[in-house]
């Protein structure tokens, strides 16, 4: 199926059912850990010029912008812009939203920080269409600029595969059923929910490409990025095979 057409999977996943099977992990607590390692290993200050790339609900975007940088927030979604700017406005943050797909950034040599976070990357089925996102990233950046990308862990993933794994949460009962394809290294994943009557609900879920850190280095590479380093956790855990999170580091060359 082509990337733009409009059944893909991401382009109605990041409504209701998102919030519906993930939003219980998007702590505040956890927003706030991970917004403080964003400042530290970006060594981001007051007034710089930060995008958030596929922001969601603003959760990182807000919080950079409480913290006084200059904070655009970009996402595909509508009503994701929507609660992110009115979160912005409830805390008396100024954000700038935009509609946007990742593959098209409408800035160049702007910002001094990139983040992409919750493994909003590897959504197309084509490496080009993802390397694009890339590409866009250095554009965007001015030269010197900073590009996180927080992702899966792929060894840790196949490591600890789980293909159903069911859980209960307010009366419902919700099995995520896993498939994945070491060819393609794509993850797919999709949900039933068994409401308190007893009523069946199919979520169609998400269909991932999961990259391994010579793939994400090599890439970066290819698209005028240099890498710089790697984390296993928003702890400034150092990355390895048990490590569930990839936090990649890369920099838009001088």
């Amino acid at each position: 199926m082509p990337d733009n057409e409009p059944k893909a999977w991401y382009r109605s996943f990041f409504d209701d059912a998102y919030l519906q099977v993930y939003g219980h992990l998007l702590t505040p607590d956890r927003s706030a850990t991970e917004t403080d390692f964003l400042l530290r290993t970006l060594a981001l200050n007051a007034g710089d010029r930060l995008l958030d790339l596929c922001c969601g609900h603003g959760r990182h975007a807000v919080g950079l912008a409480v913290a006084g940088l200059d904070v655009t927030a970009l996402d595909l979604n509508p009503a994701s812009l929507a609660t992110a700017a009115q979160h912005a406005g409830e805390v008396g943050a100024s954000l700038r939203v935009i509609e946007s797909d990742m593959r098209t950034i409408p800035f160049s040599c702007h910002f001094d920080a990139i983040i992409n976070m919750f493994t909003a990357f590897g959504y197309f089925e084509s490496e080009a269409e993802n390397e694009r996102v890339l590409e866009a990233v250095r554009t965007a950046l001015r030269p010197g600029g900073r590009f996180l990308v927080d992702l899966l862990n792929r060894e840790w993933l196949v490591r600890n595969y789980i293909p159903k794994e069911w859980w209960e949460r307010d009366g419902s009962l919700y099995l995520e059923e896993r498939t994945f394809d070491p060819q393609s290294s794509r993850n797919r994943v999709r949900f039933v929910v068994i409401g308190p009557d007893g009523a069946r609900q199919e979520i169609p879920g998400h269909d991932i490409r999961v990259y391994a850190l010579h793939e994400m280095i090599a890439m970066l590479s290819r698209a005028g990025l240099r890498f710089t380093a790697v984390y296993g956790g928003f702890d400034g855990e150092p990355y390895g095979l048990k490590t569930r999170r990839m936090i990649v580091v890369a920099r838009r060359p001088d």
